[in-house]
C-alpha cells in the first residue's frame, strides 16, 4: 500500500472536520443575525413607548405607574437580549476559531 492511499483515510476525516466546523459556523452566524434583528426591535421598540409615555405624562398617575413599569420591563428584556447576544458573539468567536482551525 502506498503512503498516499495510507494517508487517504486521514485527508477524509480532515474534511468532515472542516466541513462540520463550516457548518457550525454558519448555524452560529445565523443565529447570531437573528439575536441581533430582535435586539434592533426591541431597543426601537422601547425607544418608541418611551416617547409616547413622556407625551402623554399627564393623563393620570395610575396609567403612568403602568406605563413606567412596563417600560422597566421592556428595558429588562433589551439587556437579557444584549446579553444573549453576547453570548452568540462569543460562540461565533469561538466556532470562527475552530473553523481556522480545521484547515
Amino acid at each position: 500500500m502506498r503512503r498516499a492511499e495510507r494517508l487517504e483515510p486521514l485527508a477524509d476525516l480532515a474534511g468532515l472536520v472542516e466541513n462540520d466546523a463550516a457548518r457550525r459556523l454558519a448555524a452560529t452566524a445565523k443565529l447570531m443575525q437573528g439575536k441581533q434583528e430582535e435586539l434592533t426591535r426591541l431597543r426601537s421598540y422601547l425607544a418608541e413607548y418611551r416617547q409616547q409615555t413622556e407625551q402623554n405624562a399627564a393623563t393620570g398617575s395610575a396609567r403612568l405607574r403602568n406605563a413606567r413599569a412596563f417600560l422597566a420591563k421592556l428595558a429588562d428584556a433589551v439587556a437579557f437580549q444584549e446579553a444573549e447576544l453576547a453570548k452568540v458573539v462569543e460562540r461565533f468567536r469561538l466556532d470562527t476559531e475552530r473553523w481556522r482551525a480545521s484547515h
